[in-house]
C-alpha cells in the first residue's frame, strides 16, 4: 500500500512542472494584455479629472450631472479641432450629444456612460453622424485619416463621398467616437429628490464653433486602470469599488 501511494505521489509530482510552465505563459499572457493596454490607456482614453478634460465618476450624482456637462463640452471641443485637420474648410460639422437640464441624475450613469448596463464598464459612444468638409483631395484624405489618431478617444470614420470639380472638392463622411472611462471606483446611486430633482443647470456647446458654458466642478482623481468589476451597492453612502479588470 505505501509503495502504491508513493507511486501515485510520483505520478502527481511529475506533472507539477508541466502545471508550472503552464501557469507562467498564462501570467505572461496576462501581463502582455495588460500592457497592451496601459498602452491604449495613455493615449486613447480621456483623462481623469474634469480639469484636464475627462471625467471622475467617483462623485455623487449631483456633482457628476455639473462634470458631465463639462465633460460633453471638453469632448465637443476635442472634435471641433479635429474638425479643422488638413486645412478642410467645415461645411456641417458634429454636435457631441449631452445630457438635458431635465435629466434625472440617477440616470446618467446608465444613460450617458452606459454603466452598469449595457456594459459591465463605463464608456461613452457617440455616434456623431454625417459630416461635411472642403478642399482639395489631399486635403480631405488627410482630414477623414486624422481621425485614427484622435487623443484620448477610439474614432472610426467611413463611407466617405466626394463631390465637385477638383482642385475645390466637398467631402461628406460618418464619425463616430468612443471613449473608455478609466475608473476604480463609481459613486452608487442616490434617490431623487421629491418635486423633480433634474440635473444641474449649465449651458454647453452649441455645436461645432459654438460659445462654451462655464466649466463644471472638478472631480477627484481617477485611479487608471483598465475598467471593469462590479458597481458599488446602491443606497451606500461612500463610493462602491469597482475593480480593475
Amino acid at each position: 500500500m505505501v509503495e502504491k501511494t508513493v507511486g501515485e505521489l510520483k505520478a502527481v509530482a511529475e506533472k507539477f512542472p508541466d502545471a508550472k510552465k503552464k501557469v507562467d505563459q498564462a501570467l505572461q499572457k496576462a501581463n502582455a494584455s495588460a500592457s497592451e493596454w496601459q498602452a491604449i490607456a495613455l493615449t486613447r482614453t480621456p483623462p481623469t479629472t474634469v480639469s484636464q478634460g475627462g471625467i471622475n465618476l467617483a462623485v455623487d450624482a449631483w456633482h457628476l450631472s455639473v462634470d458631465t456637462k463639462a465633460f460633453r463640452n471638453s469632448m465637443q471641443i476635442a472634435v471641433n479641432k479635429q474638425m479643422l485637420k488638413g486645412g478642410v474648410k467645415v461645411i456641417n460639422g458634429p454636435v457631441v450629444e449631452g445630457i438635458g437640464d431635465d435629466t434625472p441624475v440617477g440616470t446618467i450613469l446608465s444613460s450617458f456612460y452606459n454603466f452598469p448596463q449595457p456594459y459591465a464598464f463605463p464608456v461613452v459612444i457617440r455616434d456623431l453622424g454625417t459630416v461635411t468638409v472642403q478642399g482639395t483631395l489631399a486635403q480631405i484624405e488627410a482630414n477623414m485619416r486624422s481621425w485614427a489618431n484622435m487623443p484620448h478617444y477610439l474614432a472610426v470614420a467611413d463611407g466617405l463621398s466626394l463631390t465637385g470639380t477638383s482642385p475645390t472638392l466637398t467631402g461628406t463622411y460618418n464619425v463616430t467616437i468612443v471613449g473608455f472611462i478609466r475608473a476604480h471606483d463609481v459613486f452608487p446611486n442616490v434617490p431623487e429628490l421629491s418635486g423633480g430633482g433634474g440635473a444641474a443647470r449649465g449651458a454647453g456647446f452649441g455645436g461645432f464653433g459654438g460659445p462654451g458654458g462655464p466649466p463644471g466642478m472638478p472631480g477627484g482623481m481617477g485611479m487608471p486602470g483598465m475598467p471593469g468589476g462590479p458597481r458599488g451597492a446602491a443606497g451606500a453612502r461612500g463610493p462602491g469599488t469597482m475593480g480593475a479588470g
